[in-house]
């Protein structure tokens, strides 16, 4: 997969709907949105996984880990872009900080993109 910083246009709708994750919201209630988005992408599972984990988790997860959280309704895409562009971790381990919170949410969205992509077929 292309490092971000080349893929920039085609990463740049699912960096805006995976932003959903680290709102402070029920995240739940975006599941269908990112799923259709993530589905229509040109990204397989594992690669949508790895943005998730390696792109979105390092730029936003400052937002869950303040109290009360500085943002619950989503940032401005422009500022998505560019942050995950400073702290993405493409290529590296993944980050252990809300890896497991992560995750949990993954597990729940990967069977949905796949409902998705199966309905657009």
């Amino acid at each position: 997969m292309k490092s971000p910083e080349i893929d920039i246009k085609d990463r740049t709708p699912i960096w805006d709907c995976l932003q959903a994750l680290y709102m402070d919201t029920d995240v739940s209630l975006s599941y269908e949105y990112i799923a259709k988005c993530c589905g229509q992408s040109k990204y397989s599972l594992k690669e949508l996984e790895e943005i998730l984990f390696n792109e979105v988790l390092p730029a936003l997860r400052f937002n869950m880990l303040d109290f009360p959280a500085p943002e619950w309704a989503g940032f401005e895409t422009k500022w998505v872009v560019e942050r995950v562009l400073k702290k993405h971790r493409h290529g590296e381990r993944r980050p252990w900080v809300l890896r497991t919170y992560t995750n949990g949410h993954w597990k729940k969205l990967k069977p949905l993109i796949e409902i998705e992509r199966a309905g657009s077929a």
